[in-house]
């Protein structure tokens, strides 16, 4: 009996350990991996700024890159590759000024995903320039060039984008305003939307769904040998338990519940091929507001890469709204 019971106490402090190790990975800074050596040096030769951005009475300072449109620039070639353990993915669209006649004037606001960077949304951000838009794109809190230790979890880092909005000067953010989120960026996206009143459009790309089923399906596709030793349960534990430590809801992590009280037009955009964002998931959320498309065979960490499908959706959308 006693030996039963202290395999019981063992196993349940096993667990509460585990759950414990998945907290204090998605507590902490979050270093982005993939970006190029050379990506800075990229930036600024295609006319992009570095900046940082601090905020006192926030304790921290960010950086964020504002770049200008490229309306100039006769065609462009977007091309990327993406190399995995058992398959290499190649993207490319390319575009001419006589395929995009009418340039946009605005500006996009831009959000990545958790584990990102404001270089991992760059070459979207290209994209953006071409067809018109102005484009400014943070660091959220515990990613790249923040001070901050900890992420923001979408929810906390909603004033901080509201600040670096509202401090541009008006010649770097006309209007209209618009916001692409990405991932955890696309949760961030809708919260800022619903503390302002000048937002004209939000895209989605692949919106991360509820932070524990996101966290376990994540776990199991980058991290499979912890997968493989922490149970689903202590992932999930973890994962709830990192809400609670940064008082912030589950359902402020819901597109179900935060998205259809945003009477703002919206373009949703998911794979079914990703777990952790599969297009079925936010079918339902199609409404007057909300425009939810499909984009086929697409893995969750390519889905704010550009392409003729992604092109094909985007362009219309955004020629729509003025």
């Amino acid at each position: 009996m006693y030996r039963k019971l202290g395999l019981v106490i063992f196993a349940t402090v096993l667990l509460q350990g585990c759950a414990t190790y998945v907290e204090h990975r998605l507590s902490g800074r979050v270093e982005p991996t993939g970006i190029p050596t050379n990506m800075p040096e990229m930036i600024a030769e295609s006319g992009g700024e570095t900046r940082e951005f601090c905020l006192p009475h926030l304790g921290g300072c960010t950086e964020y890159i504002y770049a200008p449109p490229t309306t100039e620039t006769k065609q462009h070639n977007f091309e990327f590759t993406a190399v995995f353990e058992d398959a290499t993915k190649s993207y490319q669209l390319d575009l001419t000024r006589e395929q995009i006649p009418e340039v946009r004037r605005g500006t996009m606001v831009m959000l990545h995903g958790y584990g990102g960077s404001k270089e991992t949304m760059y070459f979207l951000a290209q994209y953006y320039r071409f067809i018109g838009f102005h484009v400014v794109i943070p660091d959220l809190k515990g990613h790249g060039g923040s001070s901050h230790d900890e992420p923001g979890l979408a929810v906390n880092d909603v004033e901080m984008v509201n600040t670096l909005i509202d401090s541009l000067p008006a010649r770097e953010r006309p209007h209209p305003l618009f916001i692409t989120g990405y991932s955890m960026g696309a949760l961030a996206a809708v919260h800022v939307t619903r503390q302002r009143n000048d937002i004209s459009g939000l895209v989605l790309l692949a919106p991360m769904r509820q932070f524990e089923d996101a966290v376990f399906e994540v776990t199991k596709m980058m991290h499979k040998t912890a997968a493989k030793i922490i149970s689903e349960e202590s992932i999930r534990e973890g994962a709830r338990n990192t809400l609670m430590k940064n008082n912030i809801e589950a359902e402020a992590l819901d597109l179900h519940q935060v998205l259809p009280p945003v009477k703002v037009p919206t373009l949703l955009l998911a794979s079914d091929h990703d777990k952790v964002a599969p297009f079925s998931y936010f079918e339902p959320l199609a409404s007057r507001y909300v425009e939810v498309r499909e984009i086929p065979d697409r893995h969750h960490f390519l889905m704010a890469i550009i392409d003729p499908k992604l092109h094909e959706y985007l362009y219309p959308w955004l020629q729509r709204r003025r």
